[in-house]
């Protein structure tokens, strides 16, 4: 049974500031060494705590990680981990669902010397080491202005392009390589990563070098060593524009009212865009919709113990009906110790210490249409003891019912 650990609850640390991460191993929660946080397995799958001094107390963030290739095995329980820490920490965290590639600004802000993606995983024997670690030969791929994210890909120039950076990993030689149109600030912070591998992981023995690809004349030594690794250059193929979010996106908000009184989930719209927070009652569970960027999940504190379990397997099911991509950010909110992210999305929100707040009744329509749509609760990423373990709505093969209410129907501001 995948179960929060007594070892794991003695060594988690909920009075000091700052991050502890586990990696998922044979499903159990096993610290990663802090000289290692940054780096990634892309075969695993990773829980974060992050920890803040808040006035008299303490706030908490947990973020589940899942690597590309990670298993449903290992996903499904680095899920469940995530809520069991929560109940842990007395169900007040804000727990956010992290897929590589696809990270929340929040997560990425943590590693200020910037993401590492590494091959390979636990299964393969891979392990987090110290330090001193020279037998290396990788190609980093850098990107990202506000916090730098490095892939690791394949060692040949076909990986290059002209807007970014790349970082080849020798072991006792860094060579940083700047395509022409890399600007600044993507330079000085994959400089930044180079000299955060030498001296976290090379124990301050390792050299780092630097080719500005609008200049390789001038490293001549430095190219003959990115040629013996890669072979004769060819021609670098063009930079590759950096994702552009749709601004219509960020604008599209829905909120759903979430509910299994029917034996079967039943999501149905009760508000789109501008939300006031007396739309959320305290009995009740929501999902917030930001236009399939972002999905959060809001628990009320007076939902069954069930509701708040089954917040973020209703996620899963939401983001599958919608066919929105499975990278899909996902964030759950508890009543009362919301994040600042989700309390902007609302006209106006009174804090628990404001005199007024949540509350004011509203009524339920009928709703016009429920449209059956098969949900595969795997979505979660778990086999069906998992999921029963998770109190979902059944063992991981039923079905979510989506209502989509006619005009005026259901809840209204």
């Amino acid at each position: 049974m995948v179960e929060l650990s007594n070892k794991v609850s003695k060594t988690l640390n909920k009075t000091t500031p700052g991050i502890q991460i586990w990696r998922i191993e044979s499903m159990e929660m096993v610290p990663v060494p802090t000289k290692s946080y940054g780096s990634f397995y892309e075969g695993d799958c990773y829980v974060l705590l992050s920890t803040r001094k808040t006035g008299n107390g303490f706030s908490y963030d947990i973020h589940y990680w899942l690597g590309q290739e990670s298993s449903q095995d290992e996903q499904g329980a680095a899920a469940i981990y995530t809520t069991q820490m929560d109940d842990h920490l007395g169900t007040v965290a804000v727990q956010h669902r992290e897929t590589q590639g696809h990270e929340s600004e929040t997560f990425r802000a943590y590693f200020k010397q910037g993401l590492i993606y590494k091959k390979g995983g636990v299964a393969s024997g891979m392990k987090h080491v110290e330090t001193n670690t020279y037998n290396v030969q990788r190609l980093l791929h850098v990107k990202g202005k506000k916090t730098v994210v490095a892939g690791e890909v394949e060692m040949s120039w076909k990986s290059f392009n002209q807007g970014d950076v790349f970082l080849l990993d020798l072991g006792q030689l860094i060579v940083q390589w700047n395509g022409p149109e890399s600007n600044r600030t993507e330079r000085l912070k994959a400089m930044t990563l180079a000299k955060d591998i030498r001296d976290r992981e090379r124990g301050g023995r390792a050299k780092v070098g630097v080719v500005d690809g609008e200049n390789e004349e001038a490293s001549p030594e430095l190219m003959k060593v990115l040629v013996h690794m890669l072979g004769e250059k060819p021609e670098i193929k063009a930079a590759i524009p950096d994702e552009v979010v749709d601004q219509k996106l960020k604008t599209s908000l829905k909120l759903y009212h979430v509910s299994d009184a029917s034996g079967n989930l039943v999501i149905q719209e009760v508000a789109i865009r501008p939300l006031t927070q007396d739309m959320l009652l305290h009995e009740d569970c929501y999902i917030l919709d930001q236009g399939g960027l972002r999905i959060f999940v809001w628990k009320g504190r007076d939902s069954t113990k069930e509701e708040k379990q089954q917040a973020m397997s209703r996620a899963l099911g939401f983001i599958k009906a919608k066919n929105y991509p499975a990278s899909t950010s996902v964030e759950t909110e508890n009543d009362g110790s919301e994040s600042s992210v989700f309390r902007q999305l609302f006209q106006k929100w009174t804090l628990p210490n404001q005199t007024s707040g949540l509350g004011k009744t509203h009524t339920v329509g009928k709703v016009a249409k429920v449209e059956q749509v098969k949900f595969d609760a795997t979505t979660l990423h778990a086999k069906p003891q998992l999921a029963a373990q998770q109190k979902m709505v059944d063992d991981g093969s039923g079905e979510v019912e989506v209502g989509w209410p006619a005009p005026r129907s259901g809840r209204v501001p």
